[in-house]
């Protein structure tokens, strides 16, 4: 049963359709910006890695967003750039990206000020991430005083911001990419057979830290353990369902 109308189709006291209407579209661009974005780094990608085609377009599955900063342009490309420069060098696809540890230094800067060296780790990944948004010259200044430390949180971060979904099982192909008939590797052959070759990467384990780390870091809250305002906490945020899947 619906409720009775107003005088402009609406019921009383609801949103005209017409805002309803706008920010139905709203809450929808941000997704399919997303998949754009995503897909022009695949394309970019391609013509990189040209002899992993095949991969890198079945590759989109792995450009899921894992934070909210990832609705801007260049964080989410810069996400989606990492982890396929790694499918296409056969390189380990779980661990965190230099954009996801920046996502995790902002968080943490808002709940407690940074030591100096996670503004370090702030610094350099954000170098990493984002080479055309340059922010500060201190790089170079921290990079002097805490580069072992720097260097221990980066693997720590990593590691702890794996996600151990974020590979390529077998890949199943129709053949077809974008609309079009291609003659793709994982695609079935003439007999019906599809081929046994897997993604690479995807037996690697998480990189280990280095000795003498920090392994603190992996459950600690931001402001926590021994090297003050750590960056992340796989337990919470870090492991919510994904909120958009291609």
């Amino acid at each position: 049963m619906t409720a009775p109308a107003g005088r402009h189709g609406a019921a009383p006291g609801a949103q005209p359709l017409s805002e309803v209407l706008r920010e139905a579209i709203g809450l929808a661009e941000g997704p399919l910006s997303q998949a754009k974005w995503a897909e022009q780094e695949i394309a970019a990608a391609i013509g990189r890695h040209p002899a992993q085609r095949d991969l890198l377009f079945h590759g989109f599955a792995l450009l899921t967003p894992t934070h909210a900063l990832m609705s801007t342009e260049f964080v989410a490309r810069s996400h989606f750039r990492e982890l396929l420069e790694r499918l296409a060098i056969g390189a380990d696809t779980r661990p965190g990206t230099a954009a996801e540890i920046c996502c995790a230094c902002c968080d943490a800067s808002l709940t407690a000020p940074l030591t100096s060296a996670v503004t370090g780790l702030y610094l350099r990944m954000w170098a990493k991430a984002f080479p055309g948004v340059p922010v500060t010259d201190l790089g170079d200044h921290y990079e002097a005083i805490e580069g072992s430390a720097i260097d221990v949180l980066e693997t720590s971060s990593r590691r702890a911001l794996t996600r151990t979904d974020r590979t390529l099982t077998t890949i199943t192909c129709t053949g077809v990419h974008h609309g079009e008939q291609v003659s793709c590797t994982f695609a079935a052959g003439p007999d019906g057979q599809r081929p046994t070759r897997r993604p690479r990467a995807t037996a690697r384990k998480p990189t280990a830290a280095p000795a003498g780390a920090d392994r603190s870091v992996r459950n600690s809250e931001p402001g926590e353990g021994a090297l003050g305002a750590q960056v992340v906490n796989p337990g919470g945020q870090w492991d919510a369902p994904h909120t958009w899947e291609p």
